[in-house]
């Protein structure tokens, strides 16, 4: 399986500043043959980025979040159904939707089990005390097709030993409760300390919120890796 690299660009870039990103992103990428680069984008972005960004190997996109319902009288969702050919990953789960947005555990679960009846690939988003809850909502089934993002809500300094350390004691208790399912990082990675987080055994990839918006650093980054 491929390394993964998360952009999650969040509600930062409006479209036309999304179009700028993905050419200034265009003219730095290389792409690697083991390196997949996500690109996590607002729904009203999505299908202008994939025309933007379809002929770049080893890129995809992810929605950045998904309905928990299917489609029908749910004013304001998107429905997995609708995302079917243009994402390949929905981003779940994440602190901002379940501390903002109050979303709970079965309601990440249900997002869950709606992308993969899509044949989405759902990336759920967990920090150490929703590790357990988050699992148990989870039917067995679904547990063995997801990936999942360790994204804790106070992020260590991951330039220090001690940071690093708290991130592979934990893996091996992701991993038993997830079913030894690929898992990124995603607390504080920024172009400085990323190829050191890239570097810690057992872990598949890396995410990045704030440090991904310059997009010629990220490709950069991407380039490095």
């Amino acid at each position: 399986m491929k390394k993964m690299v998360l952009a999650n660009w969040k509600a930062s870039l409006s479209p036309e500043k999304a179009m700028q990103w993905c050419d200034a992103f265009a003219g730095v990428y290389q792409p690697r043959i083991d390196v997949e680069v996500i690109l996590a984008v607002p729904s009203l972005c999505l299908e202008r980025v994939a025309e933007r960004t379809r002929n770049l190997a080893g890129v995809c996109l992810a929605a950045q979040g998904v309905s928990a319902y299917p489609q029908g009288s749910y004013t304001g969702s998107t429905p997995a159904a609708w995302l079917r050919g243009l994402v390949r990953y929905t981003l779940i789960g994440h602190r901002e939707r379940r501390r903002y947005f109050h979303e709970t555990v079965q309601d990440v679960a249900r997002q869950a089990y709606e992308s993969l009846a899509e044949d989405l690939q759902p990336l759920v988003c967990f920090d150490r005390e929703l590790l357990t809850p988050q699992t148990a909502a989870m039917a067995v089934e679904e547990l063995g097709r997801l990936v999942w993002a360790y994204t804790p809500d106070t992020p260590a300094t991951l330039e220090m030993a001690r940071g690093e350390a708290e991130i592979l004691a934990l893996l091996p208790q992701i991993a038993k409760k997830t079913d030894s399912r690929p898992v990124l990082y995603g607390g504080g990675v920024t172009v400085d300390n990323a190829e050191n987080v890239w570097l810690l055994p057992g872990l598949s990839g890396i995410m990045l919120g704030q440090a991904c918006l310059d997009a010629a650093a990220f490709a950069a980054l991407v380039n490095r890796l």
